[in-house]
């Protein structure tokens, strides 16, 4: 996520100089259309942000499940030996 985020802001950047270096080209049809895809990347930013912010939730919910999982099987590898243990008692 970091490199497509350096990613959109390096497009963004490219745009905006490509916008000031073609301005004495046809500057009407440019302005708009520089203008028109600005506006997209700040849209495409703004759901990158946001998918960003749901895989950090879904990490964090992943690594919180994975540690109950290997609290919840060392409690039954321990009951598992302690079973063993008083079997062999008997």
């Amino acid at each position: 996520f970091l490199k497509s985020e350096a990613d959109l802001e390096y497009i963004e950047r490219r745009l905006k100089l490509d916008f000031i270096n073609g301005a004495s080209e046809s500057v009407s049809f440019a302005k708009e259309n520089v203008t028109g895809i600005l506006e997209n990347l700040k849209s495409i930013k703004a759901k990158h942000s946001l998918l960003r912010c749901q895989v950090s939730q879904i990490t964090d919910a992943q690594k919180g499940s994975m540690e109950l999982i290997k609290s919840r099987l060392g409690a039954a590898m321990e009951l598992i030996k302690h079973c063993q243990q008083a079997s062999h008692l008997e």
